[in-house]
């Protein structure tokens, strides 16, 4: 954006274009859940952009892993934004590179992608969680040991569990995940022994309960694998077996699972194709999802050789845009290549859209193909560049 005004660009009929589908994709972003694989292209013919929405959990991380394959010198432009407002937290410029972001609260989170202006390539993205913290606090242990969550029923339902338990053996030393200061070192309540550390990048306080010893004193500073003490069932955990409980504190307790999390399923590198940029369903009735899931919501119903224009594709199903504008994904086996008919010789006039704003060309129908119908009854034409417009003859 900066470059295009900096050039006055950004002033001119093709800059407004380039800035308008930049908004236009954040309105029509469609949501994915992680890990995710998508790819797709953008041609120079028609300025557009592509995003994608992504819940994220207080302190879970991601990565992020872009591939443009530009038939030119183009750059991709990446944008990740927040909120409501889509407040932009990060842009680069690449055509190869990853990002690791970490949410800061739970929440939507969008994922813009766009080319520079003219620019035509192939794109590939890939989302994957990934460890917010490097060291897990339990020495040899992983977040596969944790074994009472965040919510479990606690004293016959009274309360709530605000943390996680992970089990070891007696005397398992119990590490400092992260760069921190000791505020607290102290034995009694249900916690029994108990270390408190400042997270100080997070301003986090995190707590290390039931230990059987403290190995560390109060105001000290310590590093990311310092032992703070030994696994133990001190306090309210007598009963039980010997456990860490972790909790972590900002204004309130918060769910520790997304943060310690540390295996992840991840998403497939896709195989690179050329997406065709026309389909229709090739099914008596095709479900219309708004994820790439079978357990996602139906947001249409298409009927059988319903023209679809193709947007981008994960590993099984076609993000697809209908003709009336609705965007959503269907299964890649519900649709094929659209049949197309000669119409004729004479001129008329087409219309870009089906709805506003539609401007009205005059055409000669000789130069295209008809590939289907929309519901309204407007004809789909194509010509041989790809340029597609609907037709009321």
């Amino acid at each position: 954006m900066n470059t295009l005004e900096s050039s006055g660009i950004s002033k001119t009929k093709i800059g407004a274009v380039w800035q308008i589908s930049a908004q236009e994709a954040l309105v029509n972003a469609v949501e994915l859940e992680v890990p995710v694989a998508i790819q797709g292209s953008f041609k120079a013919k028609s300025i557009t952009a592509e995003a994608w929405k992504i819940r994220l959990d207080e302190g879970a991380s991601v990565n992020i892993f872009i591939h443009w394959q530009a038939s030119d010198s183009s750059r991709l432009i990446v944008d990740l934004l927040e909120g409501s407002e889509w407040k932009e937290l990060q842009s680069v410029s690449t055509q190869n590179d990853s990002l690791k972001f970490e949410a800061e609260k739970t929440g939507n989170y969008l994922l813009r992608i766009q080319p520079e202006l003219m620019g035509e390539g192939n794109f590939q993205v890939r989302v994957n969680g990934t460890a917010t913290y490097a060291i897990f606090p339990v020495q040899g242990k992983t977040s596969r040991a944790i074994q009472s969550f965040w919510g479990d029923p606690r004293d016959g339902g009274r309360r709530s569990h605000e943390g996680v338990d992970v089990f070891a053996a007696r005397g398992t030393p119990v590490l400092s995940p992260v760069e921190g200061v000791v505020t607290s070192v102290r034995d009694r309540g249900l916690g029994g022994k108990q270390v408190w550390v400042r997270d100080s990048k997070r301003n986090w306080n995190l707590y290390f309960a039931h230990l059987d010893s403290q190995l560390v004193n109060n105001l000290q500073r310590v590093q990311a694998g310092d032992t703070l003490g030994l696994v133990g069932n001190t306090g309210n955990a007598r009963t039980t077996a010997p456990h860490l409980h972790f909790g972590i504190y900002s204004g309130g307790a918060i769910n520790p699972l997304p943060v310690l999390r540390d295996h992840f399923e991840l998403a497939p590198v896709l195989e690179q194709k050329e997406l065709p940029e026309l389909m229709k369903v090739s099914s008596s009735q095709a479900n219309l999802r708004s994820q790439p899931s079978t357990k996602s919501l139906v947001i249409a119903r298409l009927q059988s050789s319903t023209p679809v224009f193709v947007k981008a594709a994960t590993a099984d199903w076609y993000q697809v845009r209908t003709v009336e504008g609705t965007v959503g994904f269907l299964y890649q086996n519900l649709v094929a290549p659209v049949d197309s008919t000669a119409i004729g010789e004479n001129l008329t006039y087409a219309i870009t859209a089906t709805s506003p704003p539609a401007d009205s060309v005059l055409v000669n129908l000789q130069e295209f193909r008809q590939i289907g119908i929309t519901a309204e009854g407007y004809g789909v034409i194509v010509d041989k560049d790809g340029n597609i417009y609907f037709n009321a003859d």
